[in-house]
């Protein structure tokens, strides 16, 4: 009985001994970030001091704390110039996701066209299309539309390749068990490949946010009328570094928190991959 008990209150006690292990190690990394931010900030500090490059070429930590907390205050920068670019972000984001994924899937379907058309992909892949930004601007204007079709450019690619690898990749183990109990190809490609590849298809859509953050922003730089781009180009033509680093760092935090959003309403279509990781039953 003493046994029987003891070993209840182990498996009883599991749980809260995982959630506090679980809040140390966030304790710690979030430590390691504080460390790091902290030793960036001071060489960042270290190097305008010393003289190595002058605080008006990159500006100072005091400074672009100043600036960022100031840029609040100014409605054209928060609820103009970054809602512009959200918007331009998410339409571009949404329309590659789903076309791209879409065109996946329907390569995956038929291998004979995949084989065909896969060259032509990965050459238009390689395409600098940052630098096609220009023509973008050309083409649709100072307006909204050139942005979204230059975020479209950069993401369709990044979730094609992504989905693509997610459902070709080979796992021995579901193929051998759909073989046992008899699957068909619609039934092994619904119930095995297609949920195989969930992890990939997420993690390509979150690296596409930051694609679609980036493609928004260089068509601004390149030629647009309202945006952070825009907004940045004329912090540096008027040497105003710490508002450009400030206005840097906004985005940045945008950028990450978009992704982090990303990770939390998806973790419900993962949570069997992350319960396999960890080696759980």
């Amino acid at each position: 009985m003493t046994t029987k008990t003891s070993t209840m209150s182990l498996k009883l006690d599991k749980p809260a001994r995982t959630a506090v292990g679980s809040l140390a190690d966030q304790g710690k990394m979030w430590l390691v970030r504080a460390l790091i931010l902290i030793v960036f900030c001071a060489i960042w500090k270290a190097v305008t001091l010393l003289g190595w490059v002058k605080p008006v070429f990159i500006g100072t930590p005091e400074g672009t704390l100043r600036e960022f907390v100031l840029q609040f205050s100014d409605p054209t920068i928060i609820y103009d110039d970054l809602r512009y670019t959200v918007i331009e972000t998410v339409i571009g984001f949404v329309i590659a996701s789903v076309s791209g994924t879409a065109v996946g899937i329907l390569l995956y379907w038929t291998p004979t066209t995949r084989k065909a058309v896969m060259p032509l992909v990965v050459a238009a892949n390689s395409l600098p299309r940052v630098a096609l930004a220009p023509l973008f601007v050309l083409w649709f204007g100072l307006g909204m539309s050139g942005k979204v079709a230059l975020v479209v450019s950069l993401v369709f690619f990044v979730m094609l390749s992504t989905t693509l690898a997610g459902l070709t990749q080979p796992n021995r183990d579901f193929d051998y068990l759909s073989r046992t109990i008899g699957c068909n190809r619609r039934q092994h490609v619904m119930y095995f490949v297609f949920p195989a590849a969930v992890p990939t298809i997420l993690a390509g859509m979150e690296l596409s946010i930051t694609y679609s953050f980036l493609g928004a922003v260089a068509g601004e730089i390149v030629g647009g009328s309202y945006g952070v781009g825009v907004r940045l180009t004329a912090f540096a033509n008027s040497f105003e570094i710490n508002k450009f680093m400030a206005l840097l760092v906004l985005l940045v935090i945008v950028s990450t928190a978009s992704v982090q959003l990303m990770r939390v309403l998806t973790a419900r279509f993962t949570r069997w991959h992350a319960i396999e990781g960890m080696g759980e039953v």
